[in-house]
């Protein structure tokens, strides 16, 4: 007796029916495909596939994976695959499985994941089987090839190949006989999808920070000295190179201005802590005038102060570090105060071993120039945003600069869905964004798809009116109903018109 696969089959009234009955080889030619049927029910799309295996040429301790995969362009689906094992490789996975069963037990076990179907290639057994498969139909189906991937175990060493062949050049079905329901939903309830617009945006504060290292140098540079290596001029010179590169986007990006600027040096315990304290200072005032100097801030808020020993980073810095009597260190660094001798009490400890580290390793990476960009931008309108998007900074758009973007096509048109579906990808958290795409995708009957982007926010009164529609499409009236109801309660006028549509078809 043939094997039969289902995975799963779904047993309710057939609406259309396509057969093929083709001898189609593949992997090598050692399997064959005799005979396909493709079929439309209730929204799902049913692949039906006969394949004799009664060639393959496997050994006995190998095993086949073949996975069918669904192509259009850029779409792709790869249905449920099938496993074929030798018959010793066989006795391997079931000795796996019974293992991995124990294991699934333990919540933080992680275990493969499990093929849909497992075949053993046995001589005495019947080499072929039936391989039954429903999936969510969406639009781009229609017309799609149909891919076997065969992907070889790595065995002994050997690199397992993967061989693609196509079976189905294109899905063709028969157009559905629909009810005169569905007809109409086609015609008029489409259109009866609504999209959202989120709350006009503000000027909103954005800011930019970095760290410039006093003994660390830029990337690609191989030679020169480092910041820490330079005179205090030549210094104040490079810091203010980085800081007006960091700003060279803000400035160039439409609708921003400026609001301040702080920076913050970080100094270690060298010597005299009161003359520390004085150094920073001045250093503080010396940088901020050289600054000034060189209208790095224009007319926004300059700020600039000195830390004459950062202890937070050095403590920081110890407790992730490796060194020697670390526990020791920092109860000593964080018992003793600093103005009763932590330096000194630091550099006698141990003849000095914890505080010749410091001075290596800890100290280097404490210094540094730390900075922070505040500014403000305006909401861009629609010229303003294409032009963002088209130099791919769209990740610099807010969302209601994508929609007026959008909003700049018609309604329908490829660059007003592409927009909104780049907008769901870029706000994942947004309701409005993922709505809009769900709206979208609805428009081209991309159910799956459309749930996909519905679904977290199918509570929200917003998504009640789509969500009716996509409830609708899927065959499902009485809950389509009721979210058309808390729509319409809502004040939503697509909503009330769906359900005055629905009463004049009763």
């Amino acid at each position: 007796m043939k094997n039969l696969i289902r995975i799963p089959l779904t047993l309710t009234l057939l609406f259309a029916t396509c057969c093929l009955c083709l001898g189609q080889e593949f992997y090598r030619g050692e399997l064959f495909v005799t005979g396909q049927h493709f079929s439309l029910t209730n929204g799902h799309l049913n692949v039906e596939l006969s394949v004799d295996f009664e060639g393959l040429k496997m050994p006995s301790d190998e095993s086949l994976t073949v996975t069918p995969v669904l192509k259009n362009g850029e779409y792709e689906q790869e249905l449920p695959a099938v496993l074929i094992n030798g018959a010793e490789k066989q006795k391997v996975y079931q000795r796996t499985q019974a293992l991995a069963a124990g294991k699934r037990n333990n919540a933080k076990v992680r275990t493969s994941p499990i093929p849909a179907v497992v075949i053993r290639n046995d001589h005495a057994a019947s080499r072929a089987f039936t391989y039954k498969v429903s999936v969510p139909y969406e639009q781009w189906m229609e017309r799609a090839i149909l891919l076997l991937r065969s992907q070889e175990c790595a065995c002994h060493g050997k690199k397992g190949d993967v061989y693609e062949d196509k079976i189905a050049d294109g899905i063709r079905l028969p157009k559905m006989q629909v009810s005169r329901l569905d007809a109409d939903i086609d015609a008029d309830f489409l259109s009866l999808v609504n999209f959202i617009q989120p709350a006009p945006d503000k000027d909103t504060l954005h800011c930019i920070t970095g760290s410039i290292p006093y003994f660390k140098r830029k990337e690609g540079q191989k030679d020169g000295k480092q910041l820490g290596e330079l005179s205090e001029e030549k210094q104040n010179f490079e810091i203010y190179c980085r800081l007006r590169d960091a700003l060279h986007d803000v400035r160039q990006e439409m609708g921003t201005e400026l609001a301040k600027i702080s920076v913050t040096g970080y100094g270690v315990p060298v010597g005299n802590l009161k003359k520390n304290e004085t150094n920073a200072l001045i250093r503080a005032l010396k940088l901020k005038e050289y600054l000034r100097e060189n209208r790095l801030a224009g007319r926004a808020l300059l700020d600039v102060s000195w830390i004459s020993e950062d202890w937070d980073s050095i403590t920081s810095l110890v407790r992730k570090s490796d060194m020697l009597l670390k526990e020791a260190t920092l109860d000593l660094i964080n018992n003793i105060e600093i103005v009763k001798g932590r330096e000194r009490i630091l550099m006698s400890f141990a003849d000095g071993k914890p505080y010749k580290y410091l001075m290596e390793k800890i100290f280097p990476e404490v210094m540094r120039v730390d900075y922070r960009i505040e500014y403000t931008r305006k909401p861009l309108g629609a010229t303003e945003s294409l032009q963002l998007l088209r130099s791919g900074k769209q990740r610099a758009l807010h969302l209601n600069e994508f929609f007026a973007v959008a909003g700049s096509y018609p309604v329908g048109s490829t660059e007003y869905n592409d927009i909104l579906d780049l907008a769901a990808r870029l706000f994942p958290e947004s309701p409005e964004a993922n709505i809009n795409a769900a709206a979208v995708a609805l428009s081209k009957k991309e159910l799956s798809k459309a749930r996909g982007y519905l679904e977290p926010f199918a509570t929200l009164p917003i998504a009640y009116n789509n969500m009716g529609i996509l409830c609708l499409l899927e065959g499902n009236r009485d809950k389509a109903e009721v979210y058309l109801t808390m729509a319409a309660a809502a004040g939503v006028e697509q909503a009330i018109k769906a359900l005055e549509k629905l009463k004049i078809k009763d």
